[in-house]
């Protein structure tokens, strides 16, 4: 594991479209395609508007990217609090990804019906290229969350499936999410992380106890992968060890 601390949410942002674009030219150069899974919630918005702008959206072959969402709320695509809407209005209606190669969780059909599908298409692309995925991007909530993860929630054991739904009471929505199962597979993950109200929770999770139940960010372990967390100064500043 490996810790990136940066003075503010913009300038972690910048680093990490940079890290990002260097990760996906070289990979590229070794391989022909590029799978990237993207992260909900407010915090890679920023990112995500790095990776548009003229600064960064030529230096990647868009073309040859395959995009994947981590979890998704389960309202319609209109919806401002729909994942997939917010990277299309942030991202990737301004890059050249052919649409065959964004893969969204629908939320156009019952939920355990596009969990199904998204399974399928998920086990036929992995058995045909072989791969894991090459970056998954993850968020963590003040409550210790990562992907539709929440404490206590009653998938939280499932070590078996790739991808899940639940209903998330508190938020009185169903939600998709992809599994541990699944993402600790993947090469490289990227934990982004930013503001002082989740510093408590984020020393928790990262020097306390394993209590996963109660952390659900705690599970995202890489069986040989890499896993980062690019963290502001507000949100690192319980952590003992910062690598600084």
């Amino acid at each position: 594991m490996k810790l990136h601390v940066f003075d503010n949410p913009e300038i972690l942002s910048e680093n990490l479209a940079e890290w990002i674009c260097s990760l996906v030219e070289k990979t590229l150069k070794q391989q022909q395609s590029f799978s990237l899974v993207l992260s909900g919630g407010s915090t890679p918005k920023i990112l995500y508007e790095k990776l548009a702008s003229e600064k960064y959206k030529g230096r990647i072959e868009w073309e040859r990217v395959r995009i994947f969402w981590g979890d998704e709320r389960v309202v319609p695509f209109t919806d401002n609090r729909n994942n997939a809407r917010m990277a299309f209005d942030t991202l990737l209606n301004k890059v050249n990804v052919p649409a065959s190669q964004v893969h969204i969780m629908r939320t156009d059909i019952e939920p355990n019906f596009s969990v199904a599908e998204y399974r399928k298409m998920l086990h036929a692309y992995f058995d045909s290229t072989h791969h894991s995925f090459d970056l998954v991007l993850l968020g963590m909530g003040d409550d210790g969350h990562t992907l539709s993860l929440f404490p206590g929630s009653p998938i939280i054991d499932d070590n078996y499936h790739w991808v899940n739904s639940v209903f998330n009471e508190q938020q009185e929505m169903y939600r998709i999410t992809l599994m541990p199962a699944l993402v600790n597979k993947a090469k490289k993950i990227v934990f982004m992380v930013d503001g002082e109200k989740k510093a408590q929770v984020l020393e928790k999770v990262l020097e306390g106890p394993h209590q996963p139940e109660k952390l659900p960010a705690q599970l995202i372990q890489p069986a040989s992968g890499e896993l980062h967390w690019f963290l502001d100064k507000a949100a690192a500043k319980s952590l003992q060890n910062t690598g600084k």
